[in-house]
C-alpha cells in the first residue's frame, strides 16, 4: 500500500485491491484474521462493518432480515400449518373384518381440512379378496354416487359407469379380485371436503392389486352439506387379511 514520503505528504486510503503496492486482495482462506469467534458473520450497517455473532444452542436459528430492521438477526422460523395430518389409522392382521368404518367424533369440516385422502395397503395371505369398494355418508342418507372408472385385466378393459347408484348398493366398485394367494395390493382415494352449504363432493381413485389396474373418477350427491361424517371400505371375500387403512386431512 502506498504512503506519503517526508515533505508533509497525507497518507492515502487503506486499501486492498490488485494495484501494485496497494496491499492487495485479503486471503480469506484460512489466513486473513479478525476480532471473531467461531461462527460469527460481518455485515456493513452503512457507516462500518459489524459483527453478528453464531447463533447460540440450540442451533435451530436462521439468518433473517425483518422489513423494519437495519441489521440481519437469527431467529427461530415461525412453525409452519401441519398440512397433512393422520386422522385415522387401523390396522388388522389375519382379519374377519368385511367393513372398514372410520366415523370421526366431529364432522369433517371444509373450514379445517379441504381434502381427504385414504391409502389402504394390504394382501389376502392364502386367500382370494374378491373386490374392494368405497363410500362415504351412505346408508346415513340418501347418497348418488357418479362414477366412471376403468379396470384393466390380462389385457382387457372393463368399463363401470354409475350415474348415478343410490339405495343399498351405493358403493364405489374400486376393483375386483384385490388380492390372491398373498398378493399385496394399494389403493388410495382422494376426495374434497364440500364447501359449506354444498351436498357434492367429487372424488378420484387408483389402485393396484396383483394382476390388473383400476382408475376412477365422480362425484357423490346428497351428503351433508359441508361436512364428511363417516368414510367406509368394503371388503368382499375371504375372512383372512393383513390390511393397513389411514385417512388424512390435508389442508390447502
Amino acid at each position: 500500500m502506498g504512503f506519503g514520503g517526508g515533505g508533509g505528504g497525507s497518507l492515502q486510503n487503506h486499501v486492498h485491491n490488485s494495484v501494485p503496492l496497494q496491499g492487495g486482495p485479503l486471503d480469506f482462506s484460512n489466513n486473513t484474521i479478525a476480532g471473531m469467534a467461531a461462527g460469527d458473520l460481518t455485515y456493513s450497517d452503512g457507516a462500518a462493518l459489524q459483527i453478528l455473532n453464531a447463533p447460540g444452542v440450540p442451533n435451530n436459528e436462521v439468518l433473517t432480515f425483518a422489513p423494519a430492521a437495519t441489521a440481519p438477526s437469527w431467529a427461530i422460523p415461525a412453525a409452519g400449518a401441519n398440512n397433512r395430518v393422520i386422522l385415522d389409522s387401523q390396522t388388522f392382521t389375519a382379519s374377519t373384518t368385511q367393513t372398514i368404518t372410520f366415523t370421526p367424533g366431529t364432522p369433517i369440516d371444509d373450514s379445517v381440512y379441504q381434502k381427504i385422502q385414504i391409502v389402504f395397503t394390504g394382501h389376502g395371505l392364502g386367500n382370494s379378496i374378491a373386490r374392494l369398494m368405497f363410500r362415504l355418508d351412505s346408508g346415513l342418507a340418501d347418497s348418488n354416487y357418479n362414477e366412471n372408472s376403468t379396470e384393466i385385466f390380462a389385457g382387457s378393459q372393463a368399463i363401470v359407469s354409475k350415474n348415478p347408484q343410490t339405495g343399498g348398493d351405493d358403493y364405489v366398485r374400486i376393483t375386483d379380485q384385490l388380492a390372491a394367494n398373498g398378493q399385496s395390493w394399494i389403493a388410495t382415494v382422494d376426495l374434497m371436503i364440500p364447501p359449506t352449504g354444498q351436498t357434492t363432493t367429487s372424488l378420484f381413485y387408483q389402485v393396484a392389486p396383483y394382476d390388473r389396474v383400476a382408475v376412477g373418477s365422480g362425484f357423490v350427491t346428497g351428503i351433508a352439506a359441508g361436512v364428511i361424517s363417516r368414510i367406509q371400505m368394503a371388503i368382499q371375500g375371504p375372512n383372512n387379511k393383513d390390511m393397513q387403512f389411514t385417512v388424512y386431512g390435508i389442508k390447502f
